[in-house]
């Protein structure tokens, strides 16, 4: 038995068209369970009809961040096999058969898929850039990565093994389990083509809101020390040559401006990828302007981190070790 499994919280304006694109699958889980964190906006109510239209839908509320709300779903699943998603998502068609079938032929205990950024016809520009600067692009699952629980199917022993979900860190739980599961002697699987969709942030306060917590929790979970250090170094040194290039003459101008541009190449590429359907003159300014975007996230980042770091190593929040 295969059981899918998500967290919802505050999803009413999401809920209806992501079920849909889950039971338009080519194949069915035999058991949807989706667990509603505490909403306020309808999402419950809405929740129990759908469980009421339909038996594979089953509700339940659960209080809690992700991760309890994950570990609670899992706990009350039938199935063997877990897949687990988020709401908002849209999928490929072939997703969910794809995601199971290599846990079904024996091939492997824990499958992940490639995922992007679905736009709508009526986004913004910035919204297209936040989605180069946040989600990676298909070239880029040539390697393997750690997966987003967007996006993932495992044995359900493998989630015992691994402890569960960790419900002491309120962001980048996914990056915990996944480093736990990388610490097991099981068969993990990549398929790297995108199969699952979500949606970017479409304003500059959201995204901000999204890095500073996403950096948050990697000093709540010790996570990426050295990443977060070269951060820090890469700007004050790009400070540093920056003012000595104004004093000193054009040299070390175009040194940093090719430290830049090979900085920026990834998500130049993304790009080019993501602004196909727009205009020339939208490509033109978007190309220009995503250097900005870039180092708005990075000051992000940079800000939460050490709030992170703060918060774990004073007491204020507890965390496992």
């Amino acid at each position: 038995m295969i059981s899918l499994i998500t967290t919802v919280l505050n999803e009413s304006g999401n809920l209806a068209d992501w079920l849909e694109g889950v039971l338009s699958q080519t194949v069915l889980p035999e058991e949807i369970i989706i667990v509603d964190g505490g909403s306020k906006d309808g999402t419950w109510e809405m929740l129990q009809e759908k469980s009421r239209q339909n038996s594979l839908v089953k509700v339940w509320q659960y209080p809690g961040n992700i991760s309890a709300g994950r570990n609670f779903a899992i706990g009350e699943a039938q199935g063997e096999i877990i897949v687990v998603t988020d709401a908002g998502c849209n999928y490929d068609v072939n997703w969910f058969r794809k995601i199971t079938d290599p846990i079904l032929s024996g091939q492997s205990s824990f499958v992940a898929t490639g995922f992007g950024p679905w736009f709508k016809a009526n986004d913004s520009l910035l919204t297209r850039l936040i989605a180069a600067a946040t989600i990676p692009a298909p070239f880029e699952f040539r390697k393997n990565w750690l997966p987003s629980s967007r996006s993932v199917a495992f044995k359900k022993e493998v989630w015992q093994q691994a402890g569960g979900y960790p419900e002491w860190i309120p962001l980048c739980e996914d990056v915990v389990f996944d480093l736990k599961i990388s610490k097991l002697a099981i068969k993990t699987e990549y398929i790297r083509e995108p199969l699952v969709f979500w949606r970017p942030r479409t304003n500059l306060k959201s995204y901000f809101k999204q890095l500073f917590g996403y950096t948050r929790s990697d000093g709540h979970g010790k996570l990426w020390f050295h990443r977060q250090m070269a951060r820090y170094v890469f700007y004050s040194v790009n400070i540093f040559f920056l003012y000595l290039s104004l004093k000193t003459g054009p040299l070390l101008g175009a040194l940093l401006l090719l430290v830049w541009l090979d900085y920026l190449r990834k998500f130049w590429k993304r790009w080019f990828i993501y602004c196909e359907k727009l205009s020339l003159v939208s490509k033109i300014l978007g190309f220009v302007f995503l250097p900005f975007i870039i180092v708005y996230g990075d000051i992000a980042k940079m800000c939460g981190w050490p709030v992170g770091v703060y918060e774990r190593y004073t007491g204020k929040v507890k965390f496992e070790n």
